[in-house]
């Protein structure tokens, strides 16, 4: 991994990172309110042996070298420890006074130093007084056990036990200082796992890479879509997008004058309605006359988008029930419209149909472009059965959400079924969103029969009034 992968992880992980580190600093924050302050007193104990001159005091330095190490080890004792319960008179156990206090020699000198931690200064005064006191006692009856013979060794208390009111626990620039300190490495951590660990797509080259085709636009995102999802008057970043994958798609089928593309995508929510809409209209925009066929039976959406009317179209002129040119609408923004018309008990087996096969040879040869909205790959097999009837699919990918595996699949099944596949086009760049643009899906099998329809002419919408007078194609 180069530094620029890494700062690209950050800078996608970012919200992760920060909270992170919140979260971490205010754990350490928290620790150190709840924590209960400690303070210190320490005690020295000089251990030594009594001069008797000539040998006798060599004997002894090396009998001291020896036991001094054993007499700091005693001090924690659990008999030692218990004297001082007793002598205090504490209402506590051993085990909880032995926790407080620690000892330890002092190099290359002849010092005992004890500490003890308490939680008030005159609490570890007392606790620091009593060991040296029970410590200079036990080294004496250890030393001259009889009592009637010179000890080998004495203790005595070199320094007083001290007291003051400065807390020695929690340090608290130490401890907010390692906390912050590993939060941040926490957050870097995490951001790399969490990226190593993620296979949804989020770069042209993770597409190129599995589908071994070219992403052929980038469209970013942007939260107007929502309120105003036609692109018709704008000239934003998503439109310039859209007019990219415009130009490209000439390139996809240089021999070809007249195309019929379907668009996909792997999984519900990619966005794919948006764009199929706005790719017809960049394509009328730039003169070419253009028909968008709303494929998907299951969730129609197109024509709520476009604000005209589903209740003739597709399926109404499959069964003879509207003419073709009664199907078709046309909008404001010079696109042609087909929707589905009333949803069918079985969609897949009316995609199946010749007269399915005949109506896009028909259209085909009234428009420059017919655009395709055809339901996900995965979930059904309807936009596997369209496929073999276009020129080529354009296959949706929403930046973050669909992953590696579906990817792989949805183009598995295109192949296998001897589609094309134009190029992809990536969704929704390259801010990581949650929700979707309200193209859910909710897909089921059990619509029941198709409505009878009176004449051949669909209704007009109430929103169809107001976003433009719905005229028959001729």
């Amino acid at each position: 991994m180069d530094l620029g992968q890494f700062l690209g992880i950050l800078r996608a992980r970012w919200k992760f990172a920060i909270a992170t580190v919140v979260l971490g600093s205010a754990a350490t924050a928290m620790y150190l309110v709840l924590t209960a302050p400690q303070y210190g007193s320490d005690v020295k104990l000089f251990v030594s042996a009594p001069p008797s001159g000539g040998q006798a005091d060599y004997a002894a330095a090396f009998i001291l070298t020896q036991r001094i190490e054993s007499y700091a080890d005693l001090v924690t004792d659990s008999g030692t420890m218990q004297r001082v319960v007793d002598q205090l008179g504490l209402d506590e156990s051993y085990e909880s006074v032995r926790s407080k206090v620690s000892a330890e020699v002092i190099p290359s000198t002849q010092t005992v130093h004890v500490k003890v931690r308490s939680d008030t200064p005159e609490s570890a005064q007392r606790i620091a007084e009593a060991t040296g006191a029970e410590v200079v006692g036990l080294v004496e009856r250890l030393e001259a056990p009889s009592g009637d013979e010179d000890p080998a060794l004495v203790a005595r208390v070199a320094s007083e036990a001290s007291i003051s009111d400065d807390r020695v626990a929690p340090n608290i620039p130490l401890v907010l200082g390692v906390g912050i300190l590993l939060s941040i490495f926490l957050a870097i951590a995490g951001a790399i796992l969490r990226d190593l660990l993620d296979r949804t797509v989020k770069t042209r080259q993770d597409i190129e890479d599995v589908t071994g085709s070219a992403v052929l636009s980038t469209l970013p995102f942007e939260p107007e879509v929502k309120r105003e999802p036609l692109i018709t008057g704008h000239s934003g970043p998503l439109a310039e997008a859209l007019r990219v994958l415009r130009t490209n798609l000439q390139f996809a089928n240089l021999d070809a004058n007249r195309q019929t593309i379907l668009v996909s995508s792997a999984v519900p929510d990619e966005g794919k309605t948006l764009v199929a809409t706005n790719l017809a209209i960049s394509l009328a925009q730039s003169g070419r006359s253009v028909l968008l066929v709303d494929a998907d039976m299951r969730n129609p959406n197109v024509a709520e988008m476009l604000g005209l009317e589903n209740s003739v179209g597709l399926v109404t002129a499959l069964v003879g029930r509207a003419t073709l040119q009664a199907a078709i609408q046309e909008h404001p923004s010079g696109i042609a419209f087909m929707g589905t018309g009333p949803k069918p008990p079985n969609p897949v087996e009316v995609l199946e149909t010749q007269a399915m096969r005949d109506l896009l040879a028909t259209v085909r040869g009234k428009f420059d472009t017919v655009i395709i909205d055809a339901p996900p790959m995965l979930p059904v097999a309807d936009a596997s059965i369209l496929t073999t009837e276009v020129d080529g699919a354009l296959l949706l990918v929403r930046h973050g959400s669909t992953t590696r595996e579906q990817l792989r699949l949805a183009v598995e099944r295109l192949e296998t079924v001897g589609g094309r596949l134009f190029g992809t086009i990536l969704n929704r760049t390259p801010r990581r969103v949650a929700g979707a643009y309200g193209d859910g899906y909710g897909y089921g099998y059990g619509y029941g029969d198709i409505p009878e329809i009176a004449g051949t002419e669909p209704r007009r919408s109430p929103r169809a009034s107001s976003r433009g007078q719905r005229r028959a194609v001729r």
